[in-house]
This record gives C-alpha cells, sequence and structure tokens, in this order.
C-alpha cells in the first residue's frame, strides 16, 4: 500500500514557532524534547535533526556549475527548522549554540550540555519524593507537597508509576497508616482522594 502525501498538512512555520510553548533552559531540556519531537516528527522535520535526512549535494551531479534544487529546499526547510529552535532557547541554552548552522548541529549540542543536567534533576526529584516524610503537617498539606514532586517529574517527561506512588506516599504518612494495602481498591482510591493518580 503506498504512503499518501502528507504535505498538505504541513503546518505554516509561523503556527509552528506558537506550538513550542516552552522556552529551553538548563531545567527543562527534557521537558522541551518531548514537546518538540512529535512536532518534528508530524510535520516531515525529524530526519534533519536525527541525522537520517542528510544535505544533498549542492550541485548537481551532472554539472558542477548548477545548483541541485535538492540541496537548496533542504537548506531553506533547515534554516527554518534552525530559526524555530533559536526561537524556543532561553539566552543560557542561546549561548551554547550561536555559532552553530544546522538544526542537527543544535539538536546535538542542546543534548550533549544540558541531558544530563535533566538527568541529575531527575534522579534529585525521585530522591526528594522517596525521603519525604510526613512529619508535622496535615495528611493533606503533606499530599499537596507530595503532588507537586510527582507534578515536576511528569513536567520533564519522567511520571511515576502509581504503584511507586502509593508505596512512597504511605512511606512518608509513616506507622500510622500501615494498614492500608498498595494493592487494589485501597491503593487507588488514595491516589484519588489526593489527585496522585495519572
Amino acid at each position: 500500500m503506498a504512503v499518501k502525501n502528507t504535505s498538505s498538512t504541513l503546518l505554516p512555520f509561523n503556527t509552528m514557532i506558537h506550538m513550542v510553548t516552552i522556552k529551553h533552559s538548563s531545567s527543562n531540556y527534557l521537558l522541551l524534547k518531548s514537546q518538540l519531537l512529535p512536532l518534528l516528527e508530524s510535520q516531515e522535520l525529524l530526519g534533519h535533526v536525527d541525522g537520517t535526512l542528510a544535505l544533498p549535494l549542492r550541485f548537481a551531479p551532472t554539472d558542477s556549475q548548477t545548483s541541485n534544487i535538492k540541496h537548496l529546499a533542504w537548506k531553506k526547510t533547515d534554516q527554518r527548522l534552525l530559526s524555530l529552535f533559536f526561537s524556543s532557547l532561553m539566552e543560557e541554552a542561546m549561548a551554547e549554540v550561536m555559532d552553530l548552522s544546522t538544526s542537527r548541529e543544535v539538536w546535538l549540542a542542546l543534548e550533549n550540555t544540558f541531558s544530563h543536567r535533566s538527568k541529575a534533576r531527575e534522579i534529585r526529584l525521585k530522591d526528594d519524593l522517596q525521603l519525604m516524610r510526613r512529619g508535622t503537617r496535615s495528611v493533606t498539606e503533606y499530599a499537596r507537597a507530595f503532588k507537586v514532586l510527582c507534578d515536576e517529574l511528569h513536567a520533564i517527561g519522567r511520571p511515576v508509576d502509581n504503584t511507586n506512588k502509593v508505596h512512597w506516599f504511605l512511606y512518608g504518612l509513616g506507622s500510622d497508616f500501615t494498614s492500608f494495602s498498595t494493592n487494589g481498591s485501597n491503593a487507588t482510591t488514595l491516589l484519588s482522594r489526593f489527585g496522585l493518580q495519572g
């Protein structure tokens, strides 16, 4: 079965810029990446950043004096994509890539510079979640603080599964709540009651 031409569904460039709602910084690389990848794939641009769509030869293979139309089209698309990336960067991220000239170079530089920081942030948030204790707070206050950390992990594309949420939440509540089961309806009820499900 032939693949249908989707060119008519491609978005105008100014629409794509408005779809990228997050400004990239060192603390939100994973979130920006999770927002950009589906957009790039849906707009047939992913090949520019993952390297599968290589830059065609500058001149036509049969004539070294004639510009290759495919080369010119690739450059035009890549420069539009580069503009999209630049429009999504905060100053600290822009400083890392301002001398680069292709979208792939920018993508790789951002990944090399910020992915380890995002991983470190993920680890820190998960540690905070596991070590959180109710202490003198009310259960509602504790649940609210717990949810903030869960939401931050979800925002960077690293959500906590419900089993871990229930386990860590109950552990942090303390011995008064050991009768709760981490399985079945008790767990679902607990997550729902404090807005922790999903």
